[in-house]
């Protein structure tokens, strides 16, 4: 016997009549008829009296109505065991991404991911070098180029912004850098001399041809420190500088960078990483959102 039409005996069971049963199961009396006409013919008995009072069991449905209870019973105790692995909602979940936007956008968004998902932890890896995300080394790629090559899912969440900082007692005693003369007279934390691989590096050396290069570090947060410290100008990403008080913006217009959302097609389909996917979309279009260039 299909279990639906017990469902529709017990709806009908509880209420008491025709009318109240279609309102708790939100289908019309007419349905609940035809249903229980259905279960009768099947069984070839009567499984409830009709009067002005509404339905009443008879001693067959009563027989029936106990089986129904015990199994939908069982059936939600079954949908409470399972764990949340047993869902697919649990395990780990490996993220790559710069350390910026690592420290800036993922770390922050955690708590409230695992509000949502106590069972799923997350491992975020900020090493420089590209994770094969075919070959899962990681699950999710937060990308600050678009990928070419692979069965990958992709999505443009935004971009991330840049700018100019240093310490207000720096500025104090430098005064503000000029472009016209190459910031002569100012002190530059830069990249490693041959790290070119992003537009902001030579956009900088560009802009800073006449500055002392006081420091170098692929570390967006060693670099911010350094800022802070009163070291010099940094150009780094608003994701980690435009919330410390310690650094002072300095009016300028570097380039940008698009940050990608990428996964393993096989991976996306994964419950663990599609909630990840998903939740890591909703924050980040938020969260750029506030430092992104217009129509960024």
């Amino acid at each position: 016997m299909d279990w639906d039409h017990l469902r529709f005996v017990l709806a009908v069971a509880d209420a008491g009549g025709l009318s109240r049963a279609g309102k708790a199961l939100q289908v019309d009396p007419a349905t609940i008829t035809r249903r229980l006409d259905a279960v009768e013919a099947h069984l070839r008995c009567r499984l409830f009296h009709r009067s002005r009072r509404g339905l009443d069991p008879t001693p067959a449905g009563e027989k029936l109505i106990a089986l129904a209870r015990r199994m939908d019973a069982e059936v939600r105790a079954v949908a409470l065991s399972l764990s949340p692995e047993d869902r697919g909602l649990s395990g780990s979940v490996v993220i790559t991404a710069t350390e910026a936007v690592a420290a800036g956008l993922v770390a922050p968004a955690l708590p409230a991911f695992r509000r949502r998902h106590p069972g799923i932890s997350v491992e975020i890896a900020t090493d420089i070098r590209l994770f094969d995300l075919g070959r899962r080394e990681a699950d999710i790629a937060l990308r600050l180029s678009r990928p070419l090559q692979g069965d990958l899912k992709l999505r443009r969440l935004g971009a991330v912004g840049y700018g100019l900082y240093a310490s207000a007692a720096y500025l104090a005693a430098r005064g503000l850098p000029q472009a016209a003369d190459g910031f002569a007279g100012h002190d530059l934390i830069d990249w490693p001399v041959d790290y070119t691989v992003i537009p902001q590096v030579p956009w900088l050396r560009a802009r800073a041809y006449a500055a002392a290069v006081a420091m170098r570090s692929n570390s967006a947060s060693a670099r911010a420190a350094a800022a802070a410290a009163g070291s010099g100008i940094a150009l780094l990403p608003q994701l980690i500088a435009a919330g410390d008080p310690r650094l002072v913006p300095i009016a300028a217009d570097p380039p940008a960078q698009d940050l990608w959302l990428v996964s393993h097609r096989d991976l996306a389909a994964m419950p663990r990483v599609r909630a990840m996917l998903d939740y890591l979309a909703e924050v980040a279009v938020a969260g750029l959102a506030r430092f992104s260039p217009a129509g960024g």
